[in-house]
């Protein structure tokens, strides 16, 4: 017969669902750090995955993507509770080939079962089946040994100290010598590995202090808490501080420096959304975006051989957008001309019939490996003589006469190469009686183009500035000389009272004060608002020419040693001296450059019968130096007045406090003999072994004496029974009885606590 069930007492229905809490909360908090290990491990080596990814080519996406899951099935095959190690290693072995093998599009290829008698068939059997899975099967073994390697690194602080350190100097070393930014990875690892210590150091507070932990378990929100502040605020901190430029060159630049070779600026070369941050000087492939701070790079580009002196020309741009520069539609669309032997073409659509020029050659050697869109030279370049000292052909050159460029077509930038240069000379009286107006020919709209959103005030101030001139080129060195002469040359621009939208506007108006992109960009704005048709032009300054041997002999230039600052000879271009100025077009003459940079004297050629303005020849270095000079003697004097001030309230405080002063450093003295004592030395280290007892789980409490807490250790460990005993008995005798501890008694109070340290990790 069959009994029918009858429902449970309200007892039983009562515990069932507290028995199924019971079970669920077994089942998520029991084994909670080894599951944190694991979740830990799997992200510190999920680190390595992400740089190898970043890496162009390292690896296929297949093994990326095959370790990336061998590391996910590893961490979740430790979050399953009660599973035995070795059952978790093969149930992770399982699930990694099962991946990879629907990954590759695995096909089982069979046997006869007769045929697994002989070895030979088994090898090809083997071979067919697992060659479908090379090489990611194998990428995904190594990963899950690495994996299980690193939950075994996790057991021992030491090994966790090492693994951290070594992955941290790793990337970087990798992120300070690449194009990579590991910033993110540094972070996840450190994270990782401090955490993976707090773990371990838990698990042997649990081991070595069992009591402890149960109080820790109860409450563990008094050590929860303060790891994750003091984790938090660590990073936010770090995260929030301001980048600071090194004080000093590091060994290795300054030793490359002193032997006069280049040391190329390793720079990440990603683009920033706000130009704000910090750069290094050099030649800027992006120009849609100015402006920002800079710190100069004096690392070498290329070593000049002229017989004069002039700035080394790059490339033009015609659209300003209010944020930069841009090249016009006509400039894309231009048909570019072939190099040969004979002379480089000229724009048909300029008039340079009134323009007088000097032949420059110029022979330009790269010291870098830079893969430069033009080729840098004077203005302008009218002929190439050599590439490479004739060893490679000028076929993958291409002449741009609209732009006065000469660009590399082709993945080979020459080495060394010789061009000749027609520099204009300036016919100040002839410019003044070129064309005065420019208004409804369109061949010069985009060189006078400027954006609707541009703000009235900075044509205005065009206006005001070019009213006195009566002819463009007065209007021009109005500009010019305005620019100047007003604003004062630093890379490191203030930018906290800037508020317009505009580049210019915003330079001319709120920051007042810049380098050469604020100036160039201004007086190109300012000519196209006066009606001078104007360009915008970078490229290097002049760089640098060895000192005369007489001013090294006399070190100083005296009243019979003449130097002239346009002569011929070798000069040195640094990133440094990467810059930028304005062309403007004058009817007759063509394309003019100015230099409206504050400090900068542009190369220029005179007629013999016409007088060069006096200039102040300096380097962009020396402006930013001069710039800076300019204020120094104020700075010097409050510094100089603060520390004396400082220096004689210091003074009087002292003496005010002479008496004071004296007992302390009696007192310190006394101090200081009496630690020479047997009886104080063995109270110190007594003392550091309740320190050091404290950290490991022997604590001492409020209300206990000294007695009390040794009888309550040596229960929680009794192999210390006899040595606290020996260590307390010297510990009261040295601190309370009159009679002095020998050598003998210190000696055998530190072996004792030195046994008791032993025996506390």
């Amino acid at each position: 017969m069959i009994w029918p069930s009858f429902p449970a007492s309200w007892e039983e229905r009562s515990v069932m669902p507290n028995r199924k809490a019971l079970f669920w909360q077994r089942l998520l908090l029991t084994e909670w750090p080894q599951r944190l290990v694991a979740i830990l491990s799997g992200l510190f080596l999920y680190q390595y995955v992400s740089w190898i990814e970043s890496e162009n080519g390292l690896w296929l996406p297949q093994t990326i993507s095959a370790v990336s899951m061998t590391l996910l099935i590893g961490v979740l095959s430790f979050l399953i509770p009660r599973l035995r190690l070795v059952w978790r290693c093969v149930l992770q072995l399982a699930l990694v080939v099962v991946f990879v093998a629907l990954q590759v599009g695995y096909h089982y290829i069979g046997m006869p079962w007769r045929s697994f008698l002989s070895l030979e068939a088994v090898g090809l059997w083997l071979e067919a089946n697992v060659g479908q899975l090379a090489p990611f099967i194998w990428f995904a073994l190594g990963a899950w040994a690495i994996y299980l390697a690193m939950i075994w690194v996790a057991r021992s602080k030491l090994r966790l100290y090492m693994v951290l350190l070594a992955s941290v100097l790793f990337f970087a070393i990798r992120d300070s010598f690449s194009q990579i930014v590991l910033w993110q990875e540094v972070s996840i690892v450190l994270v990782c590995g401090l955490l993976l210590l707090v773990l371990r150091h838990l698990a042997e507070l649990k081991s070595r202090a069992p009591l402890l932990w149960e109080t820790l378990a109860e409450y563990p929100t008094t050590i929860g808490v303060p790891v994750v502040l003091i984790l938090a605020l660590t990073f936010t901190i770090g995260a929030i501080a301001p980048s600071v430029d090194p004080l000093m060159m590091d060994p290795y630049t300054a030793w490359r420096i002193s032997q006069g070779e280049s040391v190329p600026a390793l720079g990440k070369g990603f683009i920033v959304s706000q130009p704000s941050g910090d750069a290094s000087s050099g030649y800027s492939r992006d120009d849609s975006s100015l402006g920002g701070s800079f710190r100069f790079d004096y690392s070498t580009v290329m070593t000049v051989d002229t017989s004069k002196r002039t700035y080394f020309r790059g490339e033009t741009r015609s659209v300003y957008t209010g944020s930069g520069w841009e090249s016009g539609e006509a400039e894309k669309r231009q048909r570019p001309f072939g190099v040969g032997s004979e002379a480089l073409a000229a724009d048909p659509a300029i008039d340079t019939s009134l323009l007088k020029t000097q032949e420059v050659t110029q022979t330009i050697t790269m010291e870098q490996e830079a893969p430069f869109p033009v080729l840098f030279a004077g203005f302008q370049i009218s002929k190439v003589e050599s590439l490479d000292n004739g060893e490679t052909s000028a076929s993958e050159l291409r002449w741009f006469p609209q732009q006065s460029e000469l660009r590399v077509a082709g993945k080979h930038y020459p080495k060394t190469y010789q061009v000749v240069v027609k520099e204009p000379i300036i016919d100040e009286a002839g410019l003044r009686a070129a064309r005065a107006s420019y208004d409804g020919d369109s061949k010069w709209d985009a060189y006078l183009q400027l954006p609707v959103t541009l703000p009235p005030r900075v044509r205005d101030l065009a206006a005001d500035v070019t009213k006195n001139a009566a002819n463009p080129y007065d209007k021009a060195k109005s500009i010019e000389l305005y620019l100047s002469t007003t604003f004062p040359y630093t890379n490191t621009p203030d930018m906290s009272q800037a508020a317009s939208k505009d580049f210019v506007d915003r330079f001319l108006f709120e920051v007042k004060q810049g380098y050469c992109d604020y100036y160039s960009s201004a007086m190109v704005v300012m000519a196209r608002a006066a009606g001078l048709p104007a360009r915008w032009v970078k490229g290097y300054s002049s760089g640098q020419s060895p000192i005369p041997e007489e001013v090294q002999r006399l070190g100083n230039i005296t009243q019979q040693t003449s130097i002239d600052a346009d002569a011929a000879g070798e000069y040195t271009v640094r990133n440094a001296d990467a810059h930028s100025w304005a062309e403007i077009y004058f009817e007759g003459y063509g394309w003019i450059p100015f230099e409206p940079t504050s400090g900068f004297a542009l190369p220029s050629v005179y007629p013999d019968d016409q007088p060069k303005p006096l200039e102040e020849l300096t380097l962009p270095q020396a402006a930013a130096a001069e710039a800076a000079d300019a204020g120094v003697p104020l700075r010097v004097w409050i510094w100089a007045g603060s520390v004396a001030l400082v220096a004689l309230a210091a003074g009087a405080l002292l003496y005010v406090r002479r008496a004071a002063l004296r007992r302390m450093w009696r007192k310190l003295r006394l101090r200081r003999a009496r630690a020479a004592s047997f009886d104080h030395k063995i109270v110190i280290e007594f003392e550091r072994l309740l320190r050091l007892g404290r950290r490991k789980g022997f604590i001492r409490h409020e209300h206990e004496t000294m007695r009390e807490a040794a009888a309550r250790w040596a229960q929680q460990s009794k192999w210390m029974k006899k040595d606290l005993e020996i260590a307390l008995n010297l510990f009261e005798r040295a601190k309370y009885s009159p009679a002095a501890a020998t050598e003998q008694d210190f000696a055998q109070a530190t072996q004792t606590i030195a046994r008791l340290k032993e025996q506390m990790k």
